[in-house]
Order: C-alpha cells, then sequence, then structure tokens
C-alpha cells in the first residue's frame, strides 16, 4: 500500500464518534477564536482586494464571504475568509520540538475556511464540520512531524506548503471520496503546488501574499478533490515516488512513518490560542514587557533602554534589520523591535496597534532605538519563553521573565477570555444580539443541521450581497 493509500484509509475510518467530549469543545473554542480573527482582518486592504476580483468573476453563489454576505463559489469564499483570518497574525499557532529545539511553527486553523466553505456548499453538519476541523489538524501536525534534517525552511520552502498535501484529504472526507479518489486527489494537488520560503524568511519584508499561502494550497485541494471525484487522476505515489515530495522538496529527509501516524492523535488539544497579536515567538517577551510597563507604571517617557533575550529563533525571525522599521502590518506584527516599543506606549498589542500613522510615529521610533534584542540558544528549548529587562531614566531597572504567555497550551484562556476576544474584533461590524447569536450557534456547533446557517450569521454588510 502506497502512502497516499494508506492516509486516505485513515481519513476514511476517523468519524465523529470517536471524539472525546474535550477535544469538541477544544474544536469549539477555536472555531469561535478563528471566526473573530476573520471578523478582524474583514477591513484590510488586502480583503477588500480580493472581494473586488471576486465580484468581477461573478461566479455560482455556494458559500458565504464573511462579512459582506458576497455568495461565490466554494473555492473563492474559502480564499477570501482565509486571508481574513490570517491577516491580523492572531489565529491560534502551534509548534513542533525536535527533541528539546525548536523545529516549525504552524498556524492549523487556517483548515477552517476552506472545510465551512467547501460545507455550505454540500450543506453538511456542524457534526461533520468538527470531524474536518479535528482531522485537519491532525494531518497539519503529521505532515510537519515528518519533517527531518535542518527543515522545509532552511530549504527555502514554506511549511504550508503541507495545506497542498492535507486539504486534498480533508476535502475527500467531506466529499465522501473512496481512497483511490483520494489518493488521486493527493498526486493532483501536490503536485502542482508549493510555497517559496521568500513569503516567510528574514530579510525580506512582508507582503500581503504572506497571508494568502495557506488559502492558495486549500483553493487547490478542494479543486483537486473535485476532479477526482470525476475520475481525474494524478499521481499516487507523489509523497515517496520518483521525483516526488519526499526526493524533491525535502531532499530525502523526511520521517513517512510520522506523516501515517495519525491514529488515536488529538492536536487540537495542544494548540495555542493568540492574546495578542504577534508571532508567537515574541509572545514571551513581550507579555513580560506589558506586565512590567503595568505592574511599575512605566512610562515612555521614562524608558532609557529595553533589554530583550528570546530564542535565537525568534531574534532571527523577528530582530532582522529589514522588520525594525516597518511600513505595513506584514511586517509590524513580525518586528519585536515596533511590538515592544507600541506595547510601551499603548500598554496593548492588539488590531488598534497595527496603523500606518503609528509605524511612522516619532514617539514609536524613538522607542525603537533603544531596544536590544539577543537570541538565546537555551531558549530555543522553551518556546516561546522570553525576558524583558527595563531601565528608566532614573536609574531602576525593572525585570521579567515568561515562559508561558497567556493562551499557550500549558496557561490557556477560559472560554470566557475566548469570548471575549471575540467580542472585541466582532462589536465593530456587529450589534449585541448578533454577537451573541454567533456564539451560541459556536457552542452548540453539533447540534447544527447545516453550517451554511452559521456562515450567514456572519455577514454585516448585506449591501454586497447581490441576493439582497
Amino acid at each position: 500500500m502506497g502512502v497516499a493509500r494508506e492516509l486516505a484509509k485513515q481519513v476514511i475510518d476517523f468519524h465523529y464518534q470517536d471524539l472525546p467530549q474535550d477535544v469538541i469543545h477544544q474544536t469549539k473554542r477555536v472555531f469561535l477564536d478563528t471566526l473573530g480573527c476573520a471578523i478582524g482582518g474583514y477591513s484590510s486592504d488586502a480583503s477588500y482586494a480580493i472581494q473586488e476580483v471576486i465580484k468581477d468573476l461573478n461566479h455560482p453563489g455556494e458559500a458565504t464571504v464573511f462579512g459582506s454576505g458576497f455568495k461565490t463559489s466554494c473555492f473563492n469564499a474559502a480564499f477570501a475568509n482565509g486571508a481574513m483570518v490570517r491577516y491580523l497574525d492572531y489565529n491560534d499557532t502551534a509548534f513542533i520540538l525536535q527533541g528539546e529545539v525548536y523545529r516549525t511553527g504552524y498556524h492549523p486553523s487556517e483548515v477552517i475556511p476552506p472545510i465551512l466553505a467547501l460545507g455550505e456548499r454540500h450543506h453538511l453538519s456542524g457534526k461533520d464540520v468538527i470531524t474536518a476541523i479535528v482531522l485537519g489538524y491532525n494531518l497539519s501536525l503529521s505532515f510537519l512531524e515528518g519533517v527531518t534534517g535542518p527543515g522545509m525552511e532552511k530549504k527555502g520552502w514554506n511549511g504550508d506548503t503541507r495545506g497542498a498535501y492535507i486539504m486534498p484529504l480533508i476535502a475527500g472526507k467531506m466529499l465522501g471520496l473512496n481512497e483511490a479518489q483520494m489518493e488521486n486527489a493527493l498526486g493532483i494537488s501536490g503536485s502542482c503546488h508549493a510555497i517559496l520560503g521568500i513569503l516567510d524568511t528574514p530579510a525580506e519584508e512582508y507582503t500581503m501574499t504572506k497571508n494568502i499561502r495557506f488559502p492558495t494550497m486549500a483553493y487547490a485541494g478542494i479543486w483537486a478533490a473535485l476532479l477526482a471525484q470525476k475520475g481525474f487522476t494524478g499521481p499516487t505515489t507523489i509523497l515517496e515516488g520518483h521525483d516526488g515530495f519526499v526526493q524533491v522538496i525535502m531532499n530525502g529527509e523526511y520521517d513517512l512513518i510520522k506523516l501515517t501516524n495519525l491514529k488515536g492523535k488529538f492536536a487540537i488539544r495542544d494548540t495555542c490560542i493568540k492574546s495578542i497579536i504577534a508571532d508567537f515567538s515574541s509572545h514571551g517577551h513581550l507579555t513580560a514587557t506589558l506586565t512590567l510597563i503595568k505592574e511599575h507604571d512605566i512610562k515612555p517617557d521614562d524608558v532609557a533602554e529595553v533589554r530583550i533575550t528570546t530564542s535565537k529563533r525568534c531574534a532571527e525571525h523577528t530582530g532582522d534589520p529589514v522588520k525594525k522599521y516597518p511600513k505595513n502590518k506584514e511586517t509590524a506584527d513580525h518586528s519585536s523591535y515596533y511590538l515592544t516599543a507600541v506595547g510601551i506606549i499603548d500598554r496593548q498589542i492588539g488590531p488598534d496597534q497595527f496603523t500606518p500613522e503609528k509605524y511612522q510615529d516619532p514617539r514609536v521610533l524613538a522607542l525603537i532605538d533603544k531596544v536590544i534584542l539577543r537570541g538565546d540558544p537555551d531558549l530555543d528549548k522553551a518556546r516561546p519563553a522570553g525576558i524583558s529587562e527595563i531601565v528608566t531614566k532614573q536609574g531602576q531597572t525593572y525585570c521579567c521573565r515568561v515562559d508561558y504567555p497567556r493562551g499557550h497550551a500549558r496557561n490557556p484562556m477560559m472560554d470566557e477570555e475566548i469570548i471575549e476576544k471575540f467580542k472585541s474584533m466582532a462589536s465593530k461590524y456587529m450589534k449585541a444580539e448578533q454577537i451573541r447569536e454567533v456564539i451560541d450557534t459556536v457552542f452548540a456547533l453539533d447540534w447544527l443541521d447545516d453550517i451554511g446557517e452559521l456562515n450567514r450569521l456572519l455577514v454585516f454588510q448585506e449591501s454586497w450581497n447581490t441576493n439582497a
């Protein structure tokens, strides 16, 4: 049996009734958080640009674009909603360790927008959606656990390439494909799609394209599943075959046994729900800085120097020179310099901390110049641990270390905190009654007969809807 066939077999054998209650509840928590992040990214320039293109295409109205309520193809809805979710860099994150050392990080909730779009197209139930989400988290983890050697990023590829390999399986599960159709879908998608590392690498300024990495792969995965359903074929040995994924992209440094190790896995339990907007590797030192500022009532004008100690990976990823003075949102949320400075001034790091005015604010720029960032390899064993040391002009020194910031799997947010996070983004567009209806529907997701009912609750700009 080939690897794709083995994966297909396990995916088909994955059922809702086998999910523990805590996994089902955690899925609802992550689901609500993801919807909030989508709403938070609705008004971004990237979101508007994508929706304008979608309107011009005039595709059949089978799935809903969040916010606008515009009806389009499930491909386009998955793409548009996925870009919204990723825009703020506020959606959940997970990471993989090799031994005690950080290997890679990723955003597993990016499987949710394509699942919702395809689910609406086929009128699937809340239980079907929950099952697909849990499966998507498991496949994401297994795919990246298989990486050995230096890792995908060191080879010039981005980990969101996984979308081309996991989304055909998730979509295949939702469409009821058989094993042969699923392995063909995986071959179709995987052989034609991959993400270059330039979209998330040190020494390069980020662009809007950073946020459509996974949505592009999801689009391809759904398309491949639908083609396979009609009998279209692809290389069924896409993973292990000659010039396939393992040989070409991974240079042989990949463990296929780990990829197919899905039994008994519930990766969603260990996902980290973000409490601040920033690359997760910086959450330790940023939380430490915010703690010091609030506990000691340190004013921006009192700061003489800020000494940050973080993981070596964080220092490289969020401290490279090109990110020191960011000019856009995509770069700012990966700049430890900017995030530290704006956090000291505003005492929070949320959606309102990312505006062109703040990127050019003389106070922010002055504080950036006072930040010293150092990477300590020992902290790579405790990602996202970080230390902040603030020296004041009055000669006082305050120090704080945070190993597990709020939202980390070892310091999880309570349901009420996730609800408040959702409300903080939804309240800009929705009335309290609509917000409450969304929250109640999400926490009763397993009783929902058609996921399209929930998607329609996420509309707050009816004028975009061609059916209105």
